[in-house]
Order: structure tokens, then C-alpha cells, then sequence
């Protein structure tokens, strides 16, 4: 689900052994623990029995603090454009509902996706090894950063219209200077989604 077990335990108001031992089964939580699983998004099932994943994303209670988005097994490239062919979810990133719906106006997760970036052609604003979500059902070309496909290779960069087609532009310039994929060859270009979230390490 995206939280190591010491966050996790933060979030119940528990200790990092007393997690431990709920999730090795040598131990069932209280009450007041599995409402704070609930709060949380956490599968009581899965905690209790190990059947199926530790949180449903985008389901459960519209109450609920945590919403998931699943962490996809591909790599977009800010440079030369290369897509690992397995599309399996990896895990799951938690965002607060109240975030997604205060930044992306979004109430549930559907759509959305968090893909690995490899490549430093997006720098500064996204460098290689960060994570991006991508909204699937924003494939509007308007300047903004957007993952697309092109001769079946991916990539993310910002593309803007223009009447010859469209303009494929990267951030790092000096070392990616902007070209464009005409109008003859759009059939090749297939749009993932919108770049609304950039997440890297320092």
C-alpha cells in the first residue's frame, strides 16, 4: 500500500511491534484498532485472514482518510523513449481524499496512475527515477506535461497543438531540443494521460 509498517503503526496509534505482531497473526487488534484500520483503508480481511490485497484502492467507505493509486510496473522516458511491456501493479501510493480533491478537483481514483520516469530530458522539473500520477482521462494536448505513446515507444513531455501537428517539447533544452510529430503521422501517437503529480527524491 506505500507505508512501511512503522508508518503504518504511527497512523493506529501503535507501536511498531504490536503492527508486527498483527500482521505475523500472532496477535488480533482491538476494537478501537480495527476502527482505525477502517478509517485508514486497510483490509480488516487481509489482516485477519491474509486473503486478498492490504487495501482495495478506490473503494470502501467515500469516508474513508487514505485513497490509493495503483503503482504501475512501467517506465515512461524523459529521453529516449523505452516501455517495459508488463503493465502489473506493483503497489499502491496513498494520497489523503481530501488532497486529491482539493489539487486535482478528483473524488475517487479512477483513472489514475503512478508510472516511474527514466531519463533526464524533463529536468529540472522531473528527474530521472521520479514518480509521476498520470490522469488517464485528461488527454487534453494544451502545453501541458502529458505521457503519450509514439511508435510504440513511451514518453513524457510537454506537447502543445499546432495546425502542422503537434509540438514535442522537453524542459532540458540545451541537451533535447523541441521537434514535432506532424499531422501524417498522428496515427502513431496514442495519448496515456495528463501529468498532475511529480514525486522524487532528493
Amino acid at each position: 500500500m506505500g507505508l512501511s509498517q512503522k508508518a503504518i503503526a504511527g497512523r493506529l496509534g501503535c507501536s511498531h511491534q504490536a503492527w508486527q505482531g498483527y500482521e505475523a497473526g500472532n496477535n488480533l487488534p482491538g476494537g478501537k484498532i480495527l476502527q482505525r484500520l477502517n478509517i485508514l483503508g486497510i483490509s480488516i480481511d487481509w489482516l485477519l485472514t491474509g486473503r486478498g490485497a492490504i487495501a482495495e484502492p478506490g473503494t470502501g467507505d467515500d469516508n474513508s482518510v487514505l485513497a490509493f493509486v495503483p503503482h504501475v510496473e512501467a517506465q515512461l522516458a524523459a529521453g529516449h523513449g523505452s516501455i517495459n511491456d508488463r503493465l502489473q501493479i506493483r503497489d499502491y501510493i496513498p494520497f489523503t481524499r481530501s488532497y486529491l480533491l482539493r489539487k486535482f478537483g478528483r473524488s475517487s481514483v479512477d483513472g489514475l496512475a503512478v508510472l516511474e520516469v527514466s531519463g533526464d530530458s524533463m529536468e529540472p522539473t522531473i528527474s530521472d527515477g521520479s514518480l509521476v500520477m498520470v490522469d488517464q482521462t485528461d488527454p487534453d494536448v494544451s502545453g501541458s506535461i502529458m505521457a503519450f505513446v509514439f511508435e510504440d515507444c513511451a514518453y513524457i513531455k510537454r506537447l502543445q497543438k499546432f495546425p502542422g501537428g503537434i509540438d514535442v517539447v522537453s524542459d532540458n533544452r540545451d541537451f533535447y531540443p523541441p521537434h514535432q510529430i506532424r499531422n501524417a503521422d498522428l496515427d502513431q501517437l496514442n495519448i496515456i494521460g495528463r501529468v498532475r503529480w511529480i514525486g522524487k527524491s532528493l
